[in-house]
């Protein structure tokens, strides 16, 4: 998109025109396991080797959109790299520039493994800066969350101790044009999901008196945004999540990353620009450490008890013959 005109805080036509293409090459582009979502998601002891029941695949390194489907073809990965053009990526950096200041560099109880926080990377940065552009570390927010150790369905809700902070506050105004156009990706790639996440934002603002809340706006269908700045992140399940309500994680900054999905034997090209769905209840994803520049990372995630809080019924796995159909008719 080189000499295209990229309005610094408005979707494009000719963006629009783009993810489009990236969701239909997508489509047709499927990589199907022989495994049914339903068995293969359910838990099982730490010392049962999966691969004794089911056969994982070895696809290996994959750069072109593309989807990963049960033998029933219900859709548990969406990838979609370069569904944003770089001028999109390098406004959307700008504005994570004030939030170096707010994010958390590791976890607070430092004798126990926590697998929210990654090894703190160091990219190459120029000396006269002395640092990582953008930081390191993490912000967690979520508009509904239990306190810990509360988390029965009469137990009150919360919203994240860093709304209240300003630069937060600013950050999510800032942010909320591309949180609409990524939530509009979400409902044509997952419709279900989509509808349910709607369902809980409406849900808590009928309950907003049972939630201890700021005046901050919430621009996601998601619950939770957690921005992660280089840090490598360890292989991990999503255990607050549900084996339906997909994950999503928007790759920006500068770097050269891969994102890895070990239960499939994939690793996907994670340049910046890339945005990519994933069943993290029971698929096993990691991003290691890469060779060049920065790396910033929204993980997007939607909260199983809080949902049943609000009284959301789970969705079904979207299918990808409903998503075909959609592209014909249209």
């Amino acid at each position: 998109m080189s000499g295209v005109e990229i309005p610094p805080v408005e979707i494009s036509k000719v963006e629009l025109e783009l993810s489009s293409l990236v969701i239909a090459h997508a489509v047709l582009n499927p990589y199907v396991t022989k495994w049914d979502v339903d068995r293969f998601s359910q838990p099982v002891s730490k010392h049962v080797d999966k691969t004794t029941y089911f056969e994982y695949p070895k696809w290996g390194h994959i750069w072109d959109p593309a989807t990963v489907l049960d033998l029933h073809g219900r859709v548990l990965v969406w990838y979609l790299p370069g569904i944003m053009p770089s001028q999109r990526v390098e406004h959307l950096n700008q504005i994570h520039l004030p939030l170096k200041g707010s994010l958390v560099k590791e976890a607070k109880n430092k004798n126990q493994a926590n697998k929210r926080f990654g090894h703190r990377h160091v990219p190459e940065v120029d000396p006269a800066i002395g640092d990582a552009i953008f930081g390191h570390g993490r912000l967690m927010t979520a508009i509904a969350t239990f306190q810990q150790g509360h988390m029965r369905l009469v137990d009150r809700l919360y919203e994240s101790p860093h709304l209240r902070s300003p630069a937060v506050k600013q950050y999510l105004q800032d942010i909320a044009y591309a949180e609409e156009f990524w939530n509009s990706i979400t409902e044509v790639t997952l419709p279900d999901l989509t509808c349910v996440g709607k369902q809980a934002i409406a849900a808590k603002d009928d309950l907003d008196r049972t939630i201890s809340r700021t005046t901050t706006p919430w621009p996601s269908i998601y619950v939770g945004i957690d921005v992660i700045v280089n840090q490598e992140t360890p292989p991990h399940l999503d255990t607050i999540s549900a084996p339906s309500l997909l994950d999503l994680v928007v790759s920006l900054g500068t770097h050269d990353s891969h994102f890895h999905i070990s239960d499939l034997g994939i690793i996907f090209a994670y340049l910046p620009g890339t945005m990519i769905y994933l069943a993290g209840k029971f698929l096993h994803h990691s991003v290691p450490k890469w060779e060049k520049g920065e790396r910033i990372a929204l993980a997007h995630y939607m909260k199983d008890m809080v949902h049943s809080r609000f009284g959301v019924q789970r969705p079904a796995f979207t299918q990808q013959k409903d998503i075909l159909g959609k592209f014909l008719q249209g």
